[in-house]
Formats: C-alpha cells, structure tokens, sequence
C-alpha cells in the first residue's frame, strides 16, 4: 500500500504498544520517519530499533505526557531528530475508569491535557508543512454509554469536541484534524480485560 508518506515525519504518542505501536510500525511502513514515546525507557529503545530497521529514521525518549515541559521538549527534541513534524498522533490514555477524584484527574492530565499540550508545542511545526496532520485518538466509549463511563468516556467525549474545535480553527492554516474512536483493543500487556471485569 502507499499512502504517500514516504519522507514523511510522523510523532507518536504512547508508541511503544497497543494502538500506538500499530501506528508507528505502519508510518514506518510506508517509509515515514517516526519518533516515538512512552514511559518504559527500554520499551521505547527496543521499538526505536525496530522501526529504524526498516531504513527510516526513528527517534524515542521515555517520556511523562502529563509533564507538560517534559512533553513539550520531546516534541520540540523529535522534531529536530526528524527535521520536522507534518504529523502527531495524540495516542496516549491514563486508562483510568471509574468515577473516582483520582480518576478524574488522571484522566484529565493525561487524556486531555496530554494531547492540548501535544498539539500546543506541534503547531509551530505543523505550520511549517505542506501536509500538516493532526490526528486523536478518541474512543467509542466517548460516544456511547459502556463499562468505561465516567472519567475515561468523559474525557474521550471531550477529545472528539475539542477536535472538531480544532479543525474550525487550524483548516485556513492547512492542517487536518481528526479524531478517531477505536473499540475495544486487546493486546499483551493491556489492562482493558481487567477494566471490562472490574465493571461489567
């Protein structure tokens, strides 16, 4: 497949398992640079090695999204790294169900600040691309009514407005937006089988 990528720089957020690995594997792919991060240093380095195997450039750094200076100085780092960004993809989530203050604010630094700051120090960047891309990863549980209402569909119904938000705004700079809502995904490692039992 070519989705016309190639020579692309791509960010990731959360890009060393899950739905954000699949999609750094896949912009790697497609032989877009990709620069990644996530808390496990070793997880990060190890995907890192991988997608560069590919013959692309690939960057990572284990990284706290919910510091926002820690997460402006990755973006600001990766692009350097790749010599520009023309896409992030928001990727990261608390995985915080419940109805619990500390839900509420887990969910709130890292679903939702995390990606208003991701997106607040890409933008200098972005404006600088001719393909500019901004894409957020939302959930079906911001829309509908599951195990997971509460902090976590609260603030994944939020990611979907502040998308749609976004795009009014950024559309006269040339940048897309879009917010994409996955079901439930399941890989080694994850907890949304542990979530699904505790709730159901």
């Amino acid at each position: 497949m070519d989705l016309g990528l190639k020579g692309k720089n791509a960010l990731v957020t959360g890009g060393s398992k899950g739905i954000g690995l699949a999609v750094a594997e896949m912009f790697a792919a497609e032989g877009a640079n990709v620069a990644i991060c996530a808390r496990n240093a070793d997880e990060v380095n190890k995907v890192v090695k991988t997608l560069a195997s590919t013959g692309v450039k690939a960057w990572g750094r284990s990284t706290d999204v919910s510091d926002p200076a820690a997460l402006k100085q990755w973006v600001e780092d990766a692009a350097g790294e790749l010599g520009g960004i023309d896409t992030i993809v928001c990727n990261v989530s608390a995985l915080a169900v419940g109805n619990t203050a500390e839900t509420w604010e887990k969910s709130f630094r890292v679903d939702m600040m995390h990606t208003v700051n991701s997106v607040a120090a890409a933008l200098p960047f972005l404006e600088k691309s001719k393909s500019a891309s901004i894409v957020i990863v939302s959930s079906v549980s911001g829309f509908e009514i599951d195990f997971a209402a509460g902090s976590y569909g609260a603030f994944k119904a939020a990611l979907i407005h502040y998308a749609k938000g976004l795009s009014n705004q950024l559309i006269g700079k040339g940048i897309r937006v879009n917010a994409v809502s996955p079901g439930n995904t399941y890989f080694e490692g994850g907890h949304l089988a542990e979530y699904r039992e505790q709730f159901a």
